[in-house]
């Protein structure tokens, strides 16, 4: 790859190929809520404090406009840093498409504040605490190199276009060489941060993925299937979930050996995942049981699905004895309807059906109804 390719995709995407960068977008957003919320409650902390010194200066009362609008400016801060806490609140219950934008309304009055601080509040001192800000701002956000660093140009910009109208030609050459310094190690650390921050998101994924397969299928496992079946439950999306059992297993795996009987679960796994598609969650009970959850309002002639795996079954699996018929599969299923169901109460029905199934002949299909 080109200096220039690597370049790119390091400003835009952090290193990451687009694709990747995509899907860990909610990963990410959810980090920056949450560091959204503790960095809301810390400069509010900060705020406060700075508020109730107002209180106990020494200033001259010729000063106390100026006290009187500090302090207007500190309880208005306050208000900004608990709408942040508000907002990561908020976000626990829906999208965080937004949080990226909230996060540049809040930089931008945080700093916006320390330009009042180091211009116009203290116009015959240098300024400190934007360029605090200035170097902690890649620690706390989580955002493309490219879009923080032209918002980091833009804030500079603005903050030295002040300090020019105000301060003395001393003084502002003075921040102007900090501002010069502090922008640079900024770029230069958001730049790496955010490369080493998609990257260990990257191997986070991977390692959950890991955990949460399957073994021999590659499907969820129990534990894994449950978590995103909850969620799913938790979010009120309707859908028919479904038990199946693979008919005599045993008599396969006796009468053919373990490894033939893997494969045939195996074989079993990826009908299911071709038959019902990536909208639905597919995952290894355990054994020769397999949970699928079917996110649809109604779903005609399941029987027909279930014969889709079946047949492609028949071309998957060939059988050392030849004429031996494939084992069928018997199916329990019950409805969520959006309602308050947990996992367990559909589990316990559908599994239900399934027993019902097991005592009537098998390779059937049976719901019960909530």
């Amino acid at each position: 790859m080109k200096l220039k390719d690597k370049f790119i995709k390091l400003m835009f995407y952090g290193g990451l190929d687009k694709k990747d960068y995509e899907d860990v977008q909610d990963i990410l957003s959810e980090k920056n809520s949450r560091m959204l919320f503790l960095t809301g409650l810390i400069c509010m902390v900060l705020f406060l404090a700075m508020f109730l010194s107002t209180f106990f200066s020494s200033r001259a009362d010729s000063m106390e406009e100026l006290r009187l609008r500090s302090r207007m400016i500190y309880v208005f801060m306050i208000f900004v840093c608990a709408i942040a806490m508000m907002i990561r609140e908020q976000q626990k219950y829906h999208e965080n498409r937004f949080i990226i934008m909230e996060w540049y309304l809040f930089l931008t009055l945080l700093f916006g504040f320390a330009i009042w601080a180091g211009t116009y509040n203290q116009p015959y001192y240098p300024s400190t605490t934007f360029f605090v800000f200035l170097f902690a701002l890649p620690f706390l956000i989580i955002e493309r190199p490219i879009r923080l660093s032209i918002y980091l140009i833009g804030i500079s910009a603005i903050f030295l276009t002040c300090s020019y109208q105000i301060k003395t030609a001393d003084l502002f050459e003075l921040d102007f060489l900090n501002c010069l310094c502090f922008l640079y190690l900024s770029i230069a650390f958001s730049i790496v941060m955010m490369a080493f921050k998609y990257k260990e998101v990257i191997q986070k994924i991977k390692i959950e993925e890991q955990r949460d397969r399957d073994d021999l299928t590659g499907l969820l496992n129990k534990a894994a299937i449950e978590r995103e079946v909850c969620k799913c439950l938790e979010g009120k999306e309707k859908g028919y979930l479904f038990i199946i059992d693979i008919d005599n297993f045993k008599y396969v795996n006796d009468q053919y050996g373990h490894l033939f009987g893997d494969a045939v679960i195996s074989a079993y796994a990826k009908s299911l995942e071709e038959v019902f598609g990536t909208s639905s969650l597919i995952g290894r009970f355990g054994g020769d049981e397999f949970i699928v959850f079917v996110k649809q309002d109604s779903l005609d002639d399941m029987s027909r699905l279930f014969e889709q795996v079946k047949k492609k079954m028949d071309t998957t699996i060939c059988f050392p004895v030849q004429g031996e018929k494939h084992p069928t599969i018997s199916v329990g299923a019950t409805f969520f309807d959006g309602h308050d169901h947990d996992y367990k109460e559909l589990l316990d029905l559908a599994d239900q059906a399934l027993y019902e199934v097991k005592h009537e002949g098998k390779n059937q299909i049976k719901i019960r109804v909530i």
